[in-house]
Order: structure tokens, then C-alpha cells, then sequence
């Protein structure tokens, strides 16, 4: 599934530009990648969903999910159905990135953006899935939408990963405080719609970090 980590993303993750890579960097980042390439145990799932509209804001049918919160209404106008999905790098990426942080701090954090970006290009492979899908209907997806983006509560996530039975089927559960274990893991919502549309690139619109966050100071978006 994945035979490389794009590293312009982990140096965009560390704060790092192009210019600004020093051999040590490179050498951590090659140790880090092979390893966490070594160790990876990519899930993920995924299932269609019709929505409806409910005094709450949108109801996922045949589910307890209620996608509450304007942005979230917004983002999935036009949307007569949504994907939701789960993904996940796995249980020992965890275990060795904490080892790390003890006892090599520099390696854990290079380890650590190696993660980040491991389970994001586990949820683009999942997504091209969906995107084949819904093609083949004429149909477009939304961009990924997760609990905590904009009004939508984190605390969405439980019967997000409720929904699809994430435990079970790919390892992923919550702490009480809604937090995704193990930590590399990610849920998304995506739309179906017969209209493309154009805001797949206005993910800082929903976000709760917009005016603090570190990437849009340095001209780039997470």
C-alpha cells in the first residue's frame, strides 16, 4: 500500500523548508522512514451512509451519528449520501515512537511527523477507493471532514467509530475524551454529491486552529 513517505510533507511537519535540511536531519529521516515502513500496519475501513435532515442537523441513517453544526451542514450541501471512514498506521508505530521519546527524543519526533504522514497517505489510498466508487456513479466526493473541524463536536467521533465498528474490525478505539487510540489513526467524512465542488482546498475555513496555527504563518496548510 505504501512503499514510501512523502518526506516534503514530514519536513513541512517539523517546520523545516528545503533549504533549511541539514545532513543530520537527512539521516534521521532516513532511518525513521525505513523503520516506520518496517513496522506499519496500515487498516482502514470504510461505509456509505444516506443522510437526512433532523431538528439536530444531519441524521446518518441506521446510525445514532448526527453530524450537528452549521459547517458541517454546509460542507455536505448538494450531499444525498457520505462515506465515512477510519484508517489507522497501527499499534507498534505507537509503541515505538513513545520508546523513542525516552530514550532518542530527537528520533521520536522525526518518528513521530513519520506517522502523521504515514496514516494520512493510508486515508488518500482509502479515499481513491471511494472516489472510483462514486465516479463510477458520476458522482464527486467532498474533501475528508472530521469531528472537531469547525462546529462539529469531537465528540461526534463515538458513534463515528461506533458506525464502523473500528474496534473490531481495524484495532481503533477511544479514550473518554474522544482521543484515537492508537494515536496515528484518523476518521473523515466525505460527501457524495452529482455537483464537483470546488472547496477542497478550504479546509483552514472549518478549523478551530485557524488563526493560531503554525502552518499558515509559514504560508502552507496542513
Amino acid at each position: 500500500m505504501i512503499e514510501r513517505l512523502n518526506r516534503e510533507e514530514i519536513l513541512r511537519y517539523l517546520g523545516y523548508k528545503d533549504s533549511g535540511v541539514t545532513e543530520r536531519i537527512e539521516q534521521l529521516l532516513n532511518r525513521c522512514e525505513t523503520e516506520t515502513l518496517k513496522i506499519l500496519q496500515p487498516k482502514y475501513i470504510y461505509r456509505r451512509f444516506p443522510i437526512e435532515k433532523c431538528d439536530e442537523g444531519l441524521l446518518v441513517s441506521g446510525t445514532a451519528l448526527v453530524l450537528a453544526g452549521r459547517d458541517i451542514q454546509e460542507h455536505l450541501k448538494n450531499c444525498h449520501e457520505i462515506f465515512l471512514l477510519g484508517a489507522t498506521a497501527g499499534i507498534e508505530l505507537d509503541k515505538r515512537i513513545r520508546r523513542y521519546m525516552v530514550t532518542e527524543p530527537d528520533v521520536g519526533v522525526v518518528m513521530d511527523s513519520c506517522g502523521i504522514q504515514a496514516v494520512e497517505q493510508i486515508a488518500d489510498f482509502a479515499e481513491k477507493e471511494m472516489e472510483r466508487e462514486a465516479a463510477e456513479e458520476g458522482c464527486h466526493l467532498t474533501w475528508r471532514y472530521s469531528p472537531g473541524y469547525g462546529d462539529l463536536p469531537l465528540e461526534a467521533q463515538r458513534e463515528l467509530v461506533r458506525a464502523l465498528d473500528t474496534h473490531r474490525k481495524i484495532g481503533v478505539s477511544l479514550t473518554e475524551s474522544c482521543l484515537m487510540m492508537p494515536s496515528k489513526s484518523v476518521t473523515a467524512i466525505l460527501g457524495i454529491s452529482d455537483t464537483k465542488r470546488d472547496d477542497r482546498k478550504n479546509k483552514c475555513d472549518f478549523c478551530n486552529n485557524r488563526e493560531r496555527c503554525a502552518f499558515r504563518k509559514r504560508g502552507t496548510r496542513c
